[in-house]
């Protein structure tokens, strides 16, 4: 659904053409050695045109009358960086009038995007879906997020989404509301030959806490109504089901940054329940996620992952796991499903062209937005492991499905990361592999 990025990736690809290339410095600048260890005394945050200083300061460590040291600087830039509002974040650190200074210089993006998009499925022949979304990222300058999508064709619905991370006026609570409606072939294994619809009808609240720069929570429910009009599809024998879900989830991340990690951990724990309410059934699945990121050279690094999502009750089929070629485990001919899920990664992240940034000298319009845009490269190795199942006397090493392969990782301006990938199991096709690309790191 999200074709946004085909134009975007076409977009940058033809600025790539065009620009004259600008190398820039450092992302943390320390102008005398001397300087680390002594009290920074001033803050200043300037290229903040529409971000409130506010929200910049709320990811930092250091605070004016504070020790500055290497290390804090770098890490207080990452998670600058990482609210992904910015195409380059600077840290200098300097002297002036006998006082330590920390200057912030961020290069904001363009945060609005109206857009036409478009999807062909892998039918054959393919099936056009077709429509328009608007995207807002840093909504009132706070962080915030809107999204309203509305499209029709083989697919049909509308989603309007608002997520808020910071409610003003609270100790760091922060708030996501979403409405949605979406008309689809369901896609689990009983009934997708038949190309059966379901209409899914939804509204979630959720509402979370940041304890502190690391570790944070979230809590909420959401109410939805399915229809369809094959029992298979649904939990109930008739043709509409209510279901209502609660969740809690906690976050512990010290990534270093979120988009790209390469340093660092991840860990992740949940708790959902729902209810059937027309047939006064209940599901309940516990969720885990463990990553860990361990630069072994200058541009290295090694990922790690296991995810576990067991499930206990009769979860409806629409909530049910579904794995195909290269998602969630990236292989090839795989098809399978289940109420649980597992899943094991290794990953290896090889920099070819590490991170540059560019100058538009000439744009014609809106200079500000085509200054210190990012680009690079990097490798990738990855195997992935896992098996989708309903009771655990179903979960066994001899039902595990496993793929792997290679990829380019394709750092892009406004896109982040585009991933190139190419994926193998011999085992079940000694001659097939799967192609993919998706938007963002694996994990």
């Amino acid at each position: 659904m999200n074709k946004l990025v085909d134009r975007i990736t076409i977009f940058a690809t033809l600025l790539f053409s065009i620009l004259s290339i600008t190398e820039l410095s450092a992302q943390v600048t320390i102008e005398q050695r001397g300087l680390l260890g002594t009290e920074v005394a001033e803050i200043i945050i300037t290229g903040n045109e529409v971000t409130q200083e506010k929200i910049i300061l709320r990811e930092m460590k250091l605070k004016p009358g504070m020790t500055a040291s290497e290390s804090v600087l770098t890490e207080d830039m990452l998670r600058v960086m990482g609210l992904d509002l910015f195409t380059r974040v600077e840290f200098r650190l300097r002297a002036d009038q006998g006082k330590t200074v920390l200057e912030i210089e961020v290069t904001e993006e363009w945060y609005i995007f109206p857009m036409p998009f478009w999807d062909l499925s892998s039918d054959d022949p393919p099936e056009l879906t077709y429509g328009f979304r608007y995207t807002q990222k840093n909504f009132r300058g706070r962080a915030e997020r809107f999204k309203a999508s509305l499209w029709g064709g083989a697919q049909r619905g509308f989603k309007f989404k608002h997520v808020t991370p910071w409610i003003e006026g609270t100790p760091n609570f922060s708030q996501s509301i979403e409405i949605y409606q979406v008309t689809d072939i369901s896609q689990n294994l009983a009934v997708k030959e038949l190309e059966l619809e379901a209409r899914h009808t939804g509204a979630s609240y959720l509402i979370g806490k940041r304890w502190n720069l690391e570790l944070s929570s979230v809590v909420g429910g959401r109410f939805r109504l399915i229809t369809a009009g094959n029992p298979a599809q649904l939990a109930s024998a008739g043709q509409l089901d209510r279901v209502l879900d609660f969740q809690i989830s906690n976050f512990w991340d010290r990534r270093d940054l979120k988009q790209f990690p390469r340093r660092g951990t991840f860990l992740g724990s949940g708790l959902k329940h729902g209810w059937v309410l027309n047939l006064e059934k209940s599901f309940t699945r516990f969720e885990i996620d463990a990553r860990s990121y361990l630069p072994i050279a200058k541009t290295v690094s090694l990922c790690a992952r296991s995810a576990w999502y067991p499930a206990w009750g009769e979860a409806p089929p629409y909530d049910w796991f579904l794995v195909k070629n290269t998602a969630p485990i990236r292989s090839t001919d795989i098809s399978d499903e289940g109420r649980s899920f597992v899943l094991g990664s290794i990953e290896a992240r090889i920099d070819l062209l590490t991170l540059h940034y560019f100058t538009w000298e000439k744009a014609p319009i809106l200079k500000s937005y085509f200054r210190n845009l990012a680009y690079g490269l990097a490798l990738e190795f990855f195997f992935d492991v896992g098996d989708a199942y309903d009771g655990f006397d179903e979960l066994a090493v001899e039902s595990l499905m496993w793929g792997y392969g290679f990829g380019f990782l394709v750092r892009l301006p406004y896109i982040d990361v585009l991933r190139l990938e190419t994926s193998w199991n011999p085992e079940i096709s000694p001659q097939n592999f799967s192609l993919s690309w998706k938007i963002g790191v694996s994990f």
